[in-house]
């Protein structure tokens, strides 16, 4: 299971300069992701979401179950995908409809199990977002966990977000 918290930034560059000065965080790298969210027509409630994420290195399919908690924990799958532009041709002719599209500009980090992003994302703004895997039953911890590493890095507790990229784009779009 995905568990992750993100938090609006109002001075990215500051919160890039933490991360590569602190010795625990290792940088990964920089790519630009294209990310399309279908749901199935008859699905209401959201409760199954695919993603197709595209970048320069490959496309991935994910497969994304209701959230569990506060928009923080998806049951989640990935997998390689060979033809992203047949796949989304096939679901769009087969009563899926896309829910949204969020391109981003995508910089991570290692810091032990967390995955760290640094996202400029061009519907939304810029965001860090923190993920970490577990299981349902230890949720709240890795929730406690993701939110320390937040503040402790400079994150104001006022500026973290319970809330994915999908709702927040989903609410300016209304």
């Amino acid at each position: 299971m995905e568990i992750e918290i993100r938090a609006k930034l109002s001075s990215p560059t500051r919160i890039v300069k933490r991360l590569k000065n602190d010795t625990r965080i290792v940088l990964e790298g920089t790519k630009k992701e294209k990310d399309l969210y279908f749901k199935h027509q008859s699905d209401k409630e959201r409760k199954l979401v695919l993603r197709i994420r595209r970048t320069a290195t490959g496309d991935v399919l994910t497969f994304k179950a209701k959230s569990k908690g506060a928009d923080t924990a998806w049951p989640d799958v990935d997998m390689p995908l060979g033809h992203a532009k047949t796949l989304e041709s096939i679901l769009r002719n087969s009563d899926y409809e896309e829910v949204v599209t969020i391109t981003k500009d995508r910089t991570t980090f290692r810091c032990g199990s967390l995955e760290i992003n640094v996202d400029h994302i061009k519907e939304l703004g810029w965001f860090i977002e923190v993920e970490a895997r577990g299981k349902q039953s230890g949720r709240k911890k890795l929730e406690k966990q993701i939110s320390d590493f937040l503040v402790e890095i400079g994150i104001s507790k006022d500026d973290i977000i319970r809330q994915g990229y999908v709702p927040l784009a989903l609410a300016i779009k209304k």
